[in-house]
């Protein structure tokens, strides 16, 4: 078991690295992009909820097996996905992007996937 460095934190803030098989804290990493036009509204920074979840993400997609994010509103489900498509090569993985709400139905799936 990791020691806990802080009061309030869980084990859920630590992991066992692959390579040295000791628990180390998450820390998201983040680099911010050097471009000439900074387009904030596509910014998608890392938490640490985030980073979890792309690591185990990306250990199932190794496998092969199908990946499906739940949760309550705000727990950066998509925004975790969007991070994980955009590391993946656009030569080898096709992607389509497709929201669903509470109004979505059966019909309005099918609709949309037969206009496209």
């Amino acid at each position: 078991m990791p020691k806990i460095e802080k009061e309030g934190e869980t084990i859920f803030e630590y992991y066992i690295c692959p390579t040295t098989c000791k628990w180390k804290k998450w820390s998201p990493a983040w680099t911010c992009p050097n471009d000439a036009k900074l387009d904030f509204s596509i910014l998608l920074v890392p938490t640490m909820g985030s980073s979890r979840a792309l690591y185990v993400i990306n250990h199932i997609h190794k496998q092969h097996v199908a990946v499906l994010l739940f949760g309550a509103e705000g727990t950066a489900k998509t925004s975790t996905q969007l991070m994980f498509l955009a590391r993946q090569d656009p030569n080898k993985m096709l992607t389509k992007r497709i929201n669903f709400s509470s109004a979505t139905t059966p019909g309005s799936v099918l609709g949309r996937g037969r206009a496209r």
